[in-house]
């Protein structure tokens, strides 16, 4: 059956079906959208006058049964079977499970389990994901489908499953028969490379652009180079069926030699974006830090534009110094990429990413920059953004100046976007201080709510990392921010907003998801619900 004939099957009816729409404050997909600006223009009620402690705060706390390094996802006035429209605030957790929970009251409307966790142990011992393992790449909804979109990786004994699931939005309920993620691809000299799911992590969200969901993959840390290896994988969004798949790398160097993979895909956990074309655009991380791997198959810290149909690279770019980057693990991949709204300058299409050696990258998406071995780099700009496990934002102001907001070791900064070389100009910037966490693994992941570009409206959230490191439950905590983007040198909010295990080699990439006048901050084993105080009614599970 497909996903389409499953609507009309599905126990919410067609009578319900029929008025599910868009709502303007609906947050579908990663960073809100498919450019991952971070960009919630349509909030009303939330403006940097009322984001204070005497009028914003926490209203609930959800408990959930596992740690979440997904964001939520949020629709507005969405039907659940037997309780009606609600506002509904969707969570996934490390422990193979999804939730629905009432936007407003925290209350849980639905919960699905997708079976047991794969413990780190299993996974080689990369505890960069602690304990467990279950679901960590973002999901995707479409809601003319009825459909959410969820990769869970689960645990059988002596094997892990990576399974594309679409399941619907009222009952959790699957819509057609989930997917197993597993294929073989040709390489050189009459190989083969066969996906094998105990060496791979899915940390990156989920994409759907032109009728197809994207899902892509890296490694478990360096540790296995010989077997994992960056993949992106694309399915129809109407019925699942497998497409094609596209390798970050397929390098062999000689028949007699071990092929040396990774070049993986993970961004901080950051969505691949795609343009109004519907081209995917994402950067990798290190590839052989023994000998120089760049070749026309092999793309390690690179920025890379693909076609939808994964059949043809249209454009790349990597550093000159590449290689260096590979010898000290530096992944330019650690950060995750942006794609720029059309802008009214020379440089119509602009993208921008950035990695651990501090370094934020302006492209041409029309040509990213290729490679110059001599240099220099052949991009538009290069600016210090501070070592970034994080990545950038982006918006309009009340003075309809666009601005480009990073997330880097250098603090959060806010970068006026002009319309001609140099493109980003800094005009204000939090310092490092409010972005430091502990083991220092530069900066967080910022996002922007607005009532389009009505003055004062716009503020800037992000979660900063914990300052200290616990294995033990509830872990350390971590802190929501608000600013004022007129004038970063203090917050106007700032409070904990839960806690974080093992956060001494496993990061804390938190993004908090702006909705309809709250902020959802999901974090271990919880989901923190804050809003205007006035009128509210407090709920706790």
């Amino acid at each position: 059956m497909s996903l389409r004939s499953a609507l009309f099957t599905a126990s919410v009816g067609v009578a319900l079906l029929a008025v599910v729409r868009p709502a303007a404050a609906d947050v579908t997909t990663y960073h809100g959208d498919s450019l991952r600006t971070g960009w919630f223009a349509t909030e009303t009620q939330l403006t940097t006058s009322n984001v204070r402690p005497s009028t914003f705060g926490m209203l609930s706390t959800v408990v959930l049964d596992g740690r979440v390094d997904a964001e939520p996802l949020v629709l507005l006035d969405q039907p659940i079977d037997g309780s009606g429209n609600h506002n509904v605030v969707y969570v996934a957790t490390e422990n193979d499970s999804l939730y629905a929970i009432d936007a407003d009251s925290g209350a849980i409307l639905w919960q699905r389990s997708f079976g047991t966790a794969v413990p780190d142990s299993w996974k080689n011992g990369d505890d960069n994901v602690y304990p467990i393992m279950g679901i960590l790449g973002t999901p995707t909804i479409d809601r003319s489908l009825n459909a959410l979109y969820v990769v869970a990786d689960t645990f059988q004994s002596s094997s892990d499953t990576f399974t594309l699931h679409a399941v619907a939005l009222n009952n959790g309920n699957d819509l057609v028969t989930p997917v197993p993620i597993g294929f073989t691809v040709p390489l050189q000299h009459g190989k083969t490379w066969t996906f094998n799911p105990k060496y791979q992590l899915q940390r990156a969200g989920l994409l759907e652009s032109g009728g197809s969901i994207y899902v892509t993959f890296g490694s478990n840390g360096d540790i296995d180079p010989d077997i994992s290896r960056g993949t992106i994988v694309r399915y129809d969004a109407t019925t699942l069926a497998p497409q094609n798949a596209h390798i970050t790398d397929r390098l062999s160097l000689s028949p007699s030699t071990v092929d040396y993979y990774l070049s993986s895909i993970w961004q901080s956990g950051y969505a691949p974006a795609a343009d109004a074309k519907g081209n995917v655009y994402f950067s990798t991380g290190n590839s052989d830090w023994y000998q120089p791997s760049l070749s026309g198959g092999n793309r390690p810290e690179s920025v890379v534009k693909l076609s939808g149909d994964l059949m043809h690279m249209l454009s790349a770019f990597t550093p000159q110094d590449y290689f260096q980057l590979d010898g000290y693990d530096a992944d330019l991949g650690s950060g995750g990429l942006m794609l720029l709204p059309q802008q009214a300058g020379r440089f119509r299409n602009l993208a921008v990413a950035g990695g651990k050696d501090g370094r934020l990258f302006v492209m041409n998406q029309d040509h990213l920059g290729g490679y110059a071995p001599s240099g220099p780099d052949d991009v538009l700009q290069i600016v210090n953004q501070g070592g970034c496990w994080c990545g950038p934002a982006y918006f309009v102001g009340g003075d309809n100046k666009p601005r480009v907001v990073t997330g880097g070791g250098n603090g959060v900064g806010e970068w006026v976007v002009g319309r001609n070389q140099p493109l980003l100009t800094l005009e204000h910037s939090t310092g490092s201080g409010a972005v430091q966490g502990y083991p220092d693994n530069g900066g967080t992941l910022p996002v922007i709510s607005s009532n389009g570009t009505v003055s004062g409206s716009a503020v800037i959230w992000f979660v900063q990392r914990p300052q200290s490191s616990d294995d033990y439950e509830p872990g350390t905590p971590v802190t929501l921010m608000a600013y004022d983007p007129a004038n970063l040198s203090q917050p106007i909010f700032s409070v904990p907003a839960g806690t974080w295990r093992h956060a001494v080699n496993s990061n804390a990439n938190i993004v908090p998801t702006v909705a309809n006048g709250k902020v959802y901050v999901a974090s271990n084993e919880q989901l923190q619900i804050f809003g205007l105080l006035a009128g509210r009614k407090a709920h706790k599970r």
